[in-house]
């Protein structure tokens, strides 16, 4: 016995529906499962003097060690955006009064607020003033953030959902990063 031409349109329809959505989750899951870090194993981090070991503990705290401080320095901003990327962006942003590029118009009274205080502008001041061995360790970290960012397969889902990409991190970031918390 033959089906009439409406169920087999509906049978067709609820089979492509179904495939779709098949499709959907498997590049959903695809996605998020490239943007996680690696965090066991050995993973490259260019322009180091020695080596540097980054290890975790059972909860996932980093312990760092290496030969010089600059380049625990670069491994600290590597593990820091590894685990934090997205959070380390919204502090800067913070600071910064520049909330409103990332999360939408709704935030721009909030940044105009910030920005009276001209923390990017202090922050810069303040890498300024820094000798050359404690620039060298903020843009060393600042390195090793950028390094981190452009290890992942994708953009952490934060950055997806808003249809976003990370910026690079700058060294006077982190001076905007204390400004935010203060």
């Amino acid at each position: 016995m033959s089906r009439s031409p409406w169920k087999r349109a509906l049978l067709w329809t609820l089979g492509v529906a179904a495939v779709a959505l098949l499709l959907a989750v498997a590049a959903a899951w695809l996605a998020l499962r490239a943007s996680l870090p690696q965090v066991e194993g050995e993973a490259a981090l260019a322009g180091l003097d020695g080596g540097v070991m980054i290890e975790r503990d059972a909860a996932g705290v980093p312990v760092i060690r290496g030969e010089s401080r600059k380049d625990v320095a670069r491994a600290t901003g590597y593990a820091h955006a590894q685990d934090r990327l997205f959070q380390m962006d919204l502090l800067r942003r913070t600071g910064a009064g520049e909330l409103a590029a990332l999360l939408g118009a709704g935030l721009l009274d909030a940044d105009r607020k910030i920005r009276l205080h001209q923390f990017r502008h202090k922050a810069k001041e303040a890498l300024a003033a820094l000798d050359a061995g404690d620039r060298a360790l903020l843009e060393a970290y600042a390195v090793g953030v950028n390094a981190a960012a452009a290890s992942l397969g994708a953009r952490p889902f934060e950055y997806l959902l808003l249809r976003q990409a990370p910026e690079p991190w700058r060294a006077e970031d982190s001076f905007l990063v204390v400004h935010a918390m203060w």
